[in-house]
């Protein structure tokens, strides 16, 4: 069966599995030292993305290696795929994108 299970499925908390072509939200670890990147915690809604990257900025905060944190959209299919990459380097993965669009200068 192909998809992806998204969300955390602890204390009864749902966990659905969703198709390839669905867009999700991730955080995206940066690492300074390696200048690799890695897609964790794959969530249906942005909030939900951003309360795993705050619970992974928690987590990292004490470590020598801390990666920077963002949220991106990312299909599942692209998330699945990228699972399996270890030290990613592409430029044409998924960035955070601003929330909204600057305003033109007149």
């Amino acid at each position: 069966m192909s998809g992806l299970w998204v969300g955390v499925g602890w204390f009864g908390l749902a966990r659905r599995r969703v198709g390839a072509s669905a867009v999700v939200y991730a955080v995206r670890r940066d690492w300074p030292d390696w200048r690799t990147h890695e897609f964790v915690a794959p969530r249906l809604m942005q909030a939900d993305a951003e309360r795993a990257a705050s619970a992974e900025r928690a987590y990292w905060r004490r470590s020598p290696a801390r990666p920077a944190f963002s949220v991106v959209r990312i299909s599942v299919n692209d998330f699945r795929i990228h699972r399996d990459r270890r030290d990613c380097r592409a430029p044409d993965c998924a960035v955070e994108t601003p929330h909204r669009a600057e305003q033109p200068r007149s």
